[in-house]
């Protein structure tokens, strides 16, 4: 090949990967603007993909030769996004400081281990959800996207789990809940916190040693296009949070968020909330979507207050959910509150919790009767 034609190559390849970085960098900055709107906020999710499309781009950009004047803009940019999203992600590497803190032991009348599954409403391996809860038994199971299908299969985990409630939605199957218990559960109930068909379960539970913590189960409806906002989902996170801060005894927030742990709304939560993370300095442990790794996030997530320590946490296998389980094992230890530290609000925290709840509140109130 003629060496001009191959320069020629060259410079429209180094084009395409200047344009491409731009472009990745543009999108990377866009949850920074202050909207609800969705079609921004989805990129908050992807910060995974975008740094190491960055990477590999711009890895490519140096085979082909650097640009030089005016083309080094757009690898400005990217290196600055690249460092954004790096920054952003840092608490949930396996290096980072550990905000949890963890126990080798505990008093069994002091513990607790909680089961959340999506088993996705498409989804009709029962069978193999059952095996799983039988392999990985835990004292709360959290069940959500419960139809009237599952709701049939999972009276199989009836004689294990004597206490157990459920709800499933009339008008969107998607958002039926059930959870299921080992000890006693204390006033349970359901709650509609912005719709009248996404429910939230409240309940006391009773620990075998007679302490009493309060389990808040979510499952956030999520914007169901891209013209519609976050506010509702946003809303219902920082409601539960506030129930959990006011709750009388230690609180666990647990369910399918439809929120990656490093979004602003969900980092808000749990500063209000006082709730920790066990995903910080351990790992992502992505749980949705089972098997398209482009998509790969962790949606599934168990948040406890200072009182609770975590013993262990951990994704399980898949059963042919697009979600894979979560289980966390905590324990209500006398010394949790000495050995770690929940987050601090910040100054405009409950102002902008308040102001985000009032709007779903507005919304709700517009929406249409359903007929």
């Amino acid at each position: 090949m003629p060496e001009e034609k191959r320069s020629r190559i060259r410079r429209v390849a180094r084009q395409i990967c200047a344009g491409l970085l731009a472009i990745l960098a543009a999108v990377s900055f866009l949850p920074l603007l202050e909207t609800d709107a969705w079609w921004i906020r989805i990129f908050d999710f992807p910060r995974i993909q975008l740094a190491i499309g960055i990477a590999l781009l711009a890895g490519l950009l140096a085979a082909l030769a650097w640009p030089r004047g005016p083309g080094l803009a757009p690898v400005a940019l990217a290196a600055a996004a690249l460092v954004y999203h790096l920054v952003q992600l840092y608490p949930y590497a396996p290096f980072a400081e550990e905000r949890a803190a963890q126990v080798a032991t505990c008093d069994e009348a002091r513990r607790l281990s909680v089961l959340v599954a999506n088993v996705q409403e498409s989804n009709e391996q029962g069978q193999e959800f059952l095996e799983m809860v039988e392999r990985h038994p835990a004292d709360l199971v959290l069940v959500l996207e419960t139809d009237d299908w599952w709701d049939r299969h999972l009276s199989a985990l009836d004689e294990a789990y004597p206490r157990h409630v459920g709800h499933v939605a009339e008008e969107d199957a998607a958002f039926g809940m059930h959870l299921y218990s080992r000890h006693p559960l204390v006033e349970p109930d359901f709650v509609y916190l912005f719709d009248a068909f996404t429910p939230s379960v409240s309940t006391g539970v009773r620990l075998p040693g007679g302490d009493e913590v309060r389990f808040l189960g979510l499952h956030p409806r999520p914007p169901q296009a891209w013209s519609q906002p976050t506010t509702s989902r946003d809303a219902h996170l920082l409601a539960a949070a506030l129930q959990a801060e006011a709750a009388e005894s230690p609180a666990i927030l647990a369910g399918d968020f439809n929120a990656v742990p490093w979004e602003e709304t969900n980092r808000r939560a749990a500063r209000l909330g006082g709730l920790l993370d066990p995903r910080h300095g351990r790992g992502l442990f992505n749980t949705f979507k089972v098997g398209n790794p482009l998509i790969e996030w962790p949606l599934d997530q168990v948040l406890f207050q200072e009182e609770l320590a975590l013993v262990s946490f951990e994704v399980l296998p898949g059963f042919g959910s697009d979600h894979r389980p979560v289980r966390a094992e905590l324990c209500l230890h006398p010394d949790a509150a000495a050995m770690q530290t929940p987050p601090a609000p910040q100054e405009d925290d409950r102002a902008e919790a308040r102001a985000t709840i009032a709007a779903a509140e507005q919304m709700d109130m517009a929406a249409p009767a359903s007929e």
